[in-house]
């Protein structure tokens, strides 16, 4: 998203790219898309199925689809969580410290879910 190349993605800079990659996953007409879609454009943009942050964690109300909202929010803190300095730009530095940041919160509820107790499979 780095696309005037000064190696910082500042926030305007993650709002285009949020425009940018929300078309290419959904179309120019869509405003929701299926978790499935959303572990594509995982695979593609981001390189691995698995990587941070997962479709799951886009679903902030856990309908089974990501609506345009929804992706521009979740992108939107993980930059904020990112940008450890607080500048309104992700540096080098705080891009290759993501995924440390990124994992701890993975496992956390959305904000807005209704599900009580802890996710699937793991134990309290």
């Amino acid at each position: 998203m780095d696309t005037d190349r000064d190696h910082y993605v500042s926030r305007q800079e993650l709002d285009a790219g949020i425009d940018h990659e929300w078309q290419l996953l959904a179309g120019p007409n869509e405003v929701r898309q299926s978790a499935v879609r959303m572990s594509n454009w995982s695979a593609e943009t981001l390189g691995d199925i698995n990587a941070l942050p997962s479709p799951i964690a886009f679903d902030s109300n856990l309908d089974g689809t990501i609506t345009d909202q929804e992706f521009r929010v979740r992108l939107t803190d993980t930059f904020d969580q990112m940008d450890k300095d607080h500048d309104g730009a992700l540096s080098r530095a705080e891009l290759l410290a993501a995924p440390r940041a990124t994992e701890r919160d993975e496992g956390a509820m959305p904000q807005d879910s209704q599900r009580r107790g802890p996710p699937p499979g793991r134990r309290q």
